[in-house]
């Protein structure tokens, strides 16, 4: 079965060509642009592969998730660190790009049209988190200028693509431009194999099986079929819907023609239908005339034999006509509520047409919500990576290391310092602890003799603070059982929890207590928002 290809350049042959053994493959579009034209997935998704497509520009983005809906889309650019970047969209085409140079010359030479927009920026490494693991047949890069910092966020130890693609020349333009980003490939130990004039095919050392299929470039032996929208049929195209546009006004022009002619013979025939109608009816007419008169005239002879007869008959005329005249009314009556209820129906039928495009709009503020949700979660799950690494970053830090003897002897000369105040607490406590059993043991004895009771209830109704506070003692001593304690209980226990969070907050790290404040101001204006 012959090929059928969508890449500007021919990519997807060659990829093809080496990986068309792998059923069901992974890869890494970044740069993806359009679903369809001058896409190098595109084929590779009609096999069966599926993968991840990386494109800051809104308009491409929701284009590929519409034709991919299977696929992880990322509105995002790469770069070297996270962030935000501002790119030059240039709409419909595939130049946009952050670099302003670029941009400026597309403006000068070509006339295009630039708006700058603000776009999250990731790394390559967080980007492709999600094929950690994986076998990632092929990766493709197409950035219009960023191809060196894309690769300064890629991780080659965690993330090896059998095959890796990149545009190597100055866009819009067949000079080369490799040579600050390829040391990053080899040092990856990554072999360049094959140069398309556009971009270079690198391969993994550990898949040297497949430089075989960069021996050459496309040919007639890889069976290849192009699009309508490749730049290589574009004269054949255009050619092909000249022509096409010029059959249609013919044809338009021949139906039109042909429209009128039926329309002027059936008229015609119209017209011979009606004469031969009203020849027909003025022959019917004439013979019912005749059967009139031939029936009058022996009704004549009949009502001369019998005039009893006619007044019969003249009755029975006077009934039908008068039943006649029944009908008609029941059938308009019947007319009159049919039109009722039509109106009715069609009422109905439109308040359900509005409750339906009123839920419809609820459905797309519905989904349009969801996507904005689904955007910031994204936008503070790289936030909160981003603190991890840095939390990691500093355990991790030779600073961090060093200081250990440091920060273990401030921890033994603070906790020396503080021994004197903990073993005064200790001694000043000791009472309460030693106490706590006897004071259990009395209000037992209390509790359990009536009138010791009644007694110490009545001293202590003097007392009210005091009261409250025994109170609670019995019943966090489980000597009585009182529902209504319980907000004071809680109120007592928040209380303590807050004292203990305070106590660790002051026992953390310059940089932990600095990484802690900052997410909990980040969750606080999150829950504004």
């Amino acid at each position: 079965m012959s090929f059928v290809s969508y890449a500007q350049n021919f990519e997807d042959v060659m990829l093809w060509r080496a990986l068309k053994h792998v059923q069901n493959g992974v890869y890494i579009d970044v740069g993806a642009q359009h679903p369809v034209i001058d896409s190098v997935s595109k084929a590779f998704y009609e096999h069966g592969w599926r993968g991840i497509h990386i494109e800051p520009v809104p308009t491409y983005a929701e284009l590929l998730r519409k034709d991919r809906p299977d696929e992880t889309v990322l509105q995002v650019a790469l770069a070297d660190a996270e962030g935000v970047l501002e790119l030059n969209v240039i709409p419909d085409t595939g130049l946009s790009t952050a670099v302003d140079v670029y941009a400026q010359r597309h403006q000068v030479e070509r006339g295009y049209e630039l708006q700058q927009i603000q776009v999250p920026v990731m790394t390559l490494k967080v980007a492709t988190k999600s094929v950690v693991g994986k076998d990632v047949h092929w990766l493709k890069i197409d950035v219009e200028g960023l191809e060196e910092k894309v690769l300064k966020g890629w991780d080659s130890k965690t993330l090896r693509p059998w095959i890796m693609v990149v545009e190597a020349t100055i866009p819009n333009s067949p000079e080369t431009d490799y040579a600050s980003w390829e040391p990053i490939l080899t040092a990856a130990d990554y072999q360049f194999v094959y140069f398309d004039g556009l971009n270079r095919f690198y391969v993994a050392k550990e898949h040297v099986e497949l430089i075989e299929a960069f021996s050459c470039p496309p040919n007639i032996f890889d069976d290849i079929e192009l699009t309508g929208n490749s730049i290589l049929c574009h004269g054949l195209t255009v050619s092909h819907q000249t022509r096409e546009k010029e059959l249609t006004a013919q044809a338009d022009a021949a139906n039109e023609y042909n429209t009128k002619l039926q329309a002027h013979i059936q008229w015609q025939q119209n017209q011979c239908d009606a004469a031969n109608e009203y020849n027909i009816q003025l022959q019917t007419h004439a013979q019912w005339l005749q059967n009139e008169w031939n029936a009058a005239k022996q009704r004549i002879e009949d009502l001369s034999r019998n005039t009893g007869q006619l007044a019969a008959e003249l009755n029975t005329i006077r009934e039908h006509n008068a039943h006649a005249e029944w009908l008609q009314q029941t059938e308009q009556a019947k007319a009159a509520n049919l039109a009722a209820e039509l109106n009715a129906a069609n009422e109905h039928n439109t308040q359900l047409q509005a409750r339906a495009q009123w839920l419809q709009n609820e459905l797309d503020a519905a989904n349009s919500k969801i996507s904005e949700l689904n955007q910031l979660s994204h936008h503070w799950w790289v936030i909160a990576d981003r603190l991890s690494q840095e939390q990691k970053s500093i355990y991790a830090s030779t600073f961090w290391r060093i200081t250990w003897p440091l920060r273990k002897i401030m921890q033994i000369a603070k906790w020396s310092l503080t021994l004197p105040v903990r073993t005064m607490k200790w001694f000043i406590r000791l009472p309460k602890r030693l106490g706590k059993p006897l004071m259990v043991w009395a209000m037992r004895r209390i509790l359990n003799n009536s009138d010791m009771k009644n007694h110490v209830l009545d001293t202590l109704a003097k007392y009210p603070l005091i009261k409250q506070h025994l109170r609670l003692f019995a019943i966090r001593a489980g000597l009585i059982n009182d529902e209504t304690a319980s907000d004071e209980q809680i109120n007592i226990e928040v209380v303590y929890s807050l004292d203990m969070e305070e106590e660790l907050i002051n026992n953390l790290s310059p940089s932990a207590a600095r990484i802690y404040a900052e997410l909990l101001k980040r969750s606080i204006d999150a829950r504004k928002n």
